[in-house]
């Protein structure tokens, strides 16, 4: 098995593009369900408002790994070898989030929480945000990420959100009960907004 992996893995390596756009901005108000930044977008979003402060610092993004191992995995026509690139471009994907957060970890403190739109049940911030995410970092221009008219991002193999610092962590899967291979936590319940101190 290893003999046949092996260059399976070193093949996928070679056609992984990790890519980023993002930027520092501040939250300037928030009303409501509604965050804006920059004074210039606006997100809706229940889990946003809750865990953000005015005046905070956070980091829009998007990230790819390019489209490159994305099509030859679709085009294998053995499902192993397919279903093994796919998983691969997912961890690679997943890495480069790790990279991004961490690398603006450094200057946003100590708790970073990643909140991707229409991940968990899609409720808390959903899939739509994106639109603001496209308007405000252009990746079609800086990346090559196009967004389709249901909000999916093309390649798949990206992702979008909102690096911020956070009192304690934001994991969606806390809150989602769907069971799924890619869980991080434990489902702990339907999301409680935090009473916010006046």
């Amino acid at each position: 098995m290893n003999d046949e992996l092996s260059p399976l893995m070193e093949e996928a390596r070679s056609l992984i593009e990790p890519m980023a756009v993002y930027s520092f901005l501040p939250v300037t108000n928030i009303d409501d369900d509604e965050v804006r930044l920059d004074d210039d977008f606006s997100l809706m979003s229940i889990v946003l408002s809750d865990m953000l402060e005015p005046g905070q610092e956070v980091v829009p993004f998007v990230i790819t790994v390019g489209p490159r191992l994305e099509e030859r995995a679709h085009a294998d026509k053995n499902l192993l070898r397919s279903y093994l690139l796919e998983k691969v471009a997912d961890h690679a994907l997943g890495k480069a989030e790790d990279h991004l957060k961490s690398h603006t970890g450094r200057r946003l403190g100590p708790v970073i929480s990643a909140f991707n739109p229409g991940s968990g049940t899609g409720e808390l911030f959903t899939i739509d945000q994106q639109e603001v995410l496209f308007k405000l970092l252009d990746p079609a221009k800086n990346l090559g990420v196009q967004l389709s008219s249901s909000f999916m991002m093309i390649p798949r193999k990206s992702i979008s959100g909102i690096f911020a610092a956070t009192r304690e962590e934001y994991v969606s899967c806390a809150h989602c009960p769907k069971e799924c291979e890619s869980r991080k936590t434990p489902y702990r319940g339907k999301y409680q907004r935090a009473k916010k101190t006046q």
